[in-house]
Parts: C-alpha cells; sequence; structure tokens
C-alpha cells in the first residue's frame, strides 16, 4: 500500500512539474525582447572580463549573475531562455524539498503543487527576461531554501555544505544577502544552542559570518557603497536641509549648487545631481570625503536619526517597502500566468500589503516561542523569513534611496512564502495529532521522517 502512495505520489509531481514547464515556457514566447535597464551594462561589462581577473570580483556589481551569464556568452535572448530554465528547476527542487519535509501524506501534493503555483506570480517569473540579477538571485534563494529544509530535516555535513555554498552564491549575487545572513548567523546560536545540533549550528553561524566579512570586503573594492554614498547624497540629504547641515558640520564638503539642483529636481533630471557628484571635476573634494569617510559618516547619521531611520519605512516608503509595484520593469509582451485576479492576490498578497505584513509578523512572533519550546525547529525556517521582512526593509531603505520597490523584492518573496511554509507546517502538525486519534486518518499517514 506504501509502495501505491509513493508511485502515486510521483506521478502527481511529475505531470505538476510538466504543466507547469509548460505555463513558464509558453508564456515566455509572448515577451518580444529580453527587458534593459540602467544596471544592465554593468553586469556585461562584467561578463567580458576574465573569470580569475581582479575585475571580474571587484566591479561595480557581485560576479555571480556575470559568472552565470558567461555560460551563454552574454547573448541577451540565451541570457532569458538561462534565467526561464533555471528559475523552473530551482523551484522545481523548492517543491520536492517543501513535500519531503510535510510528514502528512495528504498534505504532500499539496504543498508540491503549491510552491509550484507561488512561482507563477508576477514578482517571480516578470525577471527572467530582464537583463539584471533579480532572476537568479530567485532562484538561487529558492535552491537555499530547499537545502535548508533539507538540511533540517535531517542534520548532515554534506547538507549543510550545500547551505552554506548557496548562502555564498546568494550573497555574491546580490550584497543586500549579506545582511540577511549575518541575522540568520546571530539568530541561530540562541535556537540551537540548548539542542543537540549546538556544533553544526556554530559551524554554520561561522560560515555565513564568514561570507558576510568577504561580501563586505569585495564590495568596498568595488566602490558599491562609494557610489551608493552619492547616490544618497543626491537623492536624499541634499534634498533635505536638516539632512545637509547635519553632514556639513561632520565635515561633508557641501556644494550649493547642487544641494539647489536637489531641491528643485525637474522633470528628466532625477540624477543630474548623481551625475555631477560622480563626474565634475570641482567635486573631487566631495569624492575624497565619499571615499575615506562617508560610509562610516552616513551609518552615524542613520543611527543619529534612528526615529526616522526605523520609521520611515512605515512613513515614508510603505508601498516600495512592503507591497512593492514594479509592474513597469516588465518585458513587452508581458501577460499574467495566473489570470484569475483573487487567485493570484491569495498566492501572494499585495493589496493589503501593509496590514499583511502586520499580521504576519505579530502571528509569527506569537507561534516563534511555542516552535523553541517544542523543538519544531523546520517551522524556525518560515519563523525566520517572515520576522527578519521588517530589518530586511529598514537596510534596504537605508541603504539606496533609489528604487527601494525593486530592491525590496527579495524580503517580500521570503515574507510571503514564509507564511505559507508556516501553514503548511501547522497544518501538518494538526494532521499528525489527528492521525493518532482517529485509526483512519493514521492509516494515510507516512511515518514521521
Amino acid at each position: 500500500m506504501q509502495k501505491i502512495k509513493h508511485i502515486t505520489l510521483l506521478l502527481i509531481q511529475i505531470c505538476a512539474i510538466g504543466y507547469f514547464a509548460w505555463l513558464r515556457i509558453d508564456n515566455a514566447r509572448d515577451v518580444r525582447e529580453p527587458r534593459s535597464f540602467g544596471d544592465t551594462g554593468d553586469y556585461f561589462r562584467n561578463a567580458e572580463s576574465p573569470i580569475f581577473s581582479k575585475e571580474f570580483w571587484t566591479d561595480a556589481r557581485p560576479p555571480v549573475t556575470a559568472l552565470f551569464w558567461k555560460l551563454v556568452d552574454a547573448d541577451p535572448e540565451k541570457i532569458f531562455d538561462l534565467h526561464l530554465y533555471f528559475s523552473i528547476v530551482a523551484w522545481s527542487i523548492l517543491a520536492f524539498a517543501l513535500a519531503y519535509s510535510v510528514k502528512s501524506y495528504l498534505l504532500k501534493p499539496f504543498a508540491f503543487v503549491f510552491v509550484l503555483a507561488f512561482s507563477l506570480s508576477r514578482d517571480i517569473y516578470m525577471w527572467d527576461p530582464f537583463l539584471g540579477s533579480e532572476s537568479i538571485a530567485l532562484s538561487l534563494t529558492a535552491l537555499f531554501l530547499a537545502a535548508a529544509i533539507w538540511l533540517l530535516v535531517e542534520w548532515k555535513p554534506y547538507k549543510a555544505a550545500a547551505v552554506i555554498f548557496t548562502a555564498l552564491l546568494m550573497v555574491l549575487t546580490r550584497d543586500t544577502y549579506a545582511y540577511l545572513f549575518l541575522m540568520i548567523a546571530i539568530i541561530i546560536l540562541p535556537v540551537f544552542w540548548f539542542s543537540k545540533h549546538r556544533v553544526n549550528a556554530v559551524a554554520i553561524s561561522f560560515a555565513f559570518f564568514v561570507i558576510f566579512v568577504m561580501s563586505s570586503q569585495l564590495a568596498v573594492l568595488g566602490l558599491r557603497p562609494f557610489r551608493a554614498i552619492l547616490m544618497n547624497t543626491s537623492l536624499r540629504i541634499y534634498p533635505s536641509e536638516t539632512y545637509t547641515e547635519y553632514f556639513r558640520q561632520h565635515g561633508m564638503p557641501v556644494d550649493d549648487r547642487l544641494v539647489a539642483m536637489a531641491r528643485d529636481i525637474q522633470p528628466g533630471e532625477k540624477f543630474a545631481v548623481n551625475i555631477a557628484l560622480t563626474f565634475d571635476e570641482d567635486q573631487e573634494d566631495f569624492r575624497q570625503w565619499a571615499l575615506d569617510e562617508g560610509s562610516s559618516e552616513y551609518v552615524k547619521f542613520l543611527w543619529f536619526y534612528k526615529a526616522n531611520t526605523f520609521q520611515e519605512v512605515f512613513t515614508k516608503t510603505p508601498g516600495p517597502s512592503f507591497y512593492p509595484d514594479v509592474y513597469y520593469y516588465t518585458a513587452t509582451g508581458y501577460k499574467p500566468i495566473v489570470e484569475d485576479a483573487r487567485i493570484s492576490e491569495l498566492l501572494y498578497p499585495t493589496r493589503f500589503g501593509l496590514v499583511f505584513f502586520f499580521a504576519a509578523n505579530i502571528i509569527a512572533a506569537f507561534i516563534a516561542a511555542f516552535a523553541w519550546l517544542d523543538k519544531k525547529y523546520l517551522w524556525l525556517l518560515p519563523l525566520i523569513l517572515i520576522l527578519l521582512t521588517y530589518p530586511q526593509a529598514v537596510l534596504v531603505w537605508a541603504a539606496d534611496v533609489n528604487d527601494i520597490a525593486r530592491h525590496s523584492i527579495s524580503h517580500n518573496v521570503l515574507l510571503r512564502f514564509g507564511v505559507w511554509m508556516l501553514i503548511f507546517y501547522i497544518l501538518d502538525s494538526l494532521l499528525l495529532n489527528i492521525s493518532t486519534r482517529l485509526p483512519f486518518f493514521k492509516r494515510t499517514e507516512f511515518p514521521a521522517q
């Protein structure tokens, strides 16, 4: 009987993947051409550099996206195909992982199909034709989650290695992931300290810390914090009289002509001040300050105005931070795969994004203590994804004021997927409790993994 159940589940999974892949590939045919944007040229330039050159690892963008593009000779059409098929494979692996971690046989096919359906949300598959790091970053995120689930089901060294390796690839795709893993490194120490997995948790925490340090150093060598200071000066500091005076008093060379420009931006000139700060000869003193002291002074500034730092994601940028609308990044010919708006909203809630965020975090905070006391380590993964949404939103807001919506996609995907993971694990626990009381249900369960 168990063999028949396994075969039935496998057939359902194969059919679901086939239909899912067909939907993704068929939808991609309507896209007329890959979509480029301001960052695209940086990735192409990086892809042209030799892998073992310093420039490849310390360029304006993290190197992994360019590394993937090298596999297809940085051809835009082939990059689109690479993004598409890599995404299909990554989310299929995550579907197998979530279904594997669910013990209730009744729930396994629903968990499997859900993951595939979730990846049909616009904010995930719309990036396939986009010539940037988003598609690869989300696919690597899916692989990391699959590896993390696999590890939490059963702790093994090779599974831990898979978690660390996928984390490394994520960080070398987008710098902001480094802070996510630094926070996870801090959290898992007390969570697992009194368990039999303490040594393993310490090893993974240390590896995540090393990844953070390495990523930070590569970012500094690539002048990415320096470029962020220029952008934040033009779009956040100069437009505010209070902020400008703060930095003037802390040694930043201030050009009042550019300050006036920043406070009276004309249509189509959003980046005029940033361009002047980057290239004008008379801004050399400012650029030297930004290189030497800019990052440290900016961190001090964020702490000095900590009320703004921690609250403005709610008061000024709640939409871009917690329910970003990135439709304007879609390629020509884009159309939704899930056409029913109600089903789409159920899979990936956006209409009440801020309410969803608060509700999810309150519920997760309440459940976290019980999960830790009952040693439900699988539950801790979605709980971490949910509870780290706010600090990630603050980091995105603070790091680079330009295009907060696009940079917020990753933590919004993790939040929504984390909520669904938690729902499945709670249902799984309820069904297992029922199975111990009702013989009929007991016969429909797999043994605990």
